[in-house]
């Protein structure tokens, strides 16, 4: 979440001993860009940039930046607006400062400056089965290979470091990431969950309210935004992206209604865009984390404290096929 959070690392390091290569995702590490890129470079060290300035590229008309490893215009609009969040010559040449700039960002083992793969592999759940919870601290036993699974996550850690920017630098707590079929099925996940393939993440950001923090992932490359009347988080997800489920490539937004209110897929208004945001309707794992924290990891505007109570609470008891 900004100070990355590795609630679950021991955990993942043990049921990844013991389910072996079943599940085991590969070796992943962090990329080394060895020259300057411009328009007209293709290939892999373009691709890699791809993943990691996607997020810059502004919506035009729900444009899509496809991740082709192609050096267009829509890869040099994303570069030069990223260097002009951090005060660089905005040519739109991927350049040494760029790289240095992203290297910043990224970890040797793959991840990302502020998250980190234990936020986004499969929670433990005291109320499912051994058959899902054996996949917990891992990113097997989903719809793709974990080795895929994990390089989706990796492109959505990135779409959410762009967020993070743009919200002002603010910690972004994970509460649901990769699930297995069985652990979905398990707390009543969407049949086609976008979790199963590793590109969705249910989260909240610090000392911002949900609605900012959607309008900001709107203008980050952010395919699928979901919100709910009964449910305190916001869900993204990277569906266009997502070659593995045809099905689902197109924009997921919110609609808003005459009060610029952003709205669920039922017509209702999501959660913290009404006045009576007290009357939870939630699991008990996330109500008692908002007793816990200070107020509470259900207020509007939560604390970072808050944030991380949300983010250990795992997921509601039954999502009733919310993705």
């Amino acid at each position: 979440m900004g100070m990355k959070v590795t609630r679950r690392k021991v955990l993942a390091i043990c049921a990844l001993a013991l389910l072996g290569s079943l599940t085991s995702a590969g070796p992943a590490s962090a990329y080394n860009f060895k020259r300057s890129l411009s328009t007209g470079d293709s290939g892999p060290a373009v691709r890699a940039l791809q993943v990691r300035i996607s997020g810059w590229y502004p919506n035009e008309e729900h444009k899509a930046f496809y991740l082709d490893g192609q050096y267009d215009r829509m890869t040099k609009v994303a570069v030069a607006n990223y260097q002009k969040h951090h005060g660089l010559a905005a040519t739109g040449v991927a350049n040494e400062s760029v790289f240095l700039a992203l290297n910043r960002l990224q970890d040797p083992d793959g991840s990302t400056g502020h998250f980190d793969w234990s936020e986004f592999d499969q929670n433990r759940n005291s109320g499912c089965g051994a058959q899902a919870n054996a996949y917990a601290g891992t990113f097997g036993g989903g719809m793709v290979a974990a080795r895929r699974a994990k390089r989706n996550v990796r492109r959505l850690m990135w779409r959410l470091e762009a967020v993070r920017a743009k919200g002002g630098g603010r910690p972004v707590g994970i509460n649901s990431g990769f699930r297995s079929l069985p652990y979905n099925d398990c707390i009543g996940g969407a049949s086609r969950s976008q979790h199963l393939y590793g590109t969705a993440a249910d989260n909240r950001m610090a000392e911002i309210t949900n609605h900012r923090q959607r309008n900001i992932a709107m203008r980050s490359q952010v395919h699928g935004i979901g919100c709910y009347s009964s449910q305190t988080h916001n869900h993204f997800d990277l569906r266009i992206n997502n070659a593995a489920l045809s099905s689902s490539r197109s924009w997921w937004w919110p609609r808003t209604d005459s009060q610029g209110r952003h709205l669920s897929d039922e017509g209702s208004p999501c959660w913290g865009e009404t006045s009576n945001t007290s009357a939870l309707r939630t699991s008990g794992a996330v109500l008692r984390a908002i007793e816990l924290a200070t107020p509470g990891a259900g207020s509007l505007v939560p604390s970072a404290a808050e944030i991380e109570a949300f983010e250990s609470a795992g997921e509601p008891e039954d999502l009733n096929g919310a993705d």
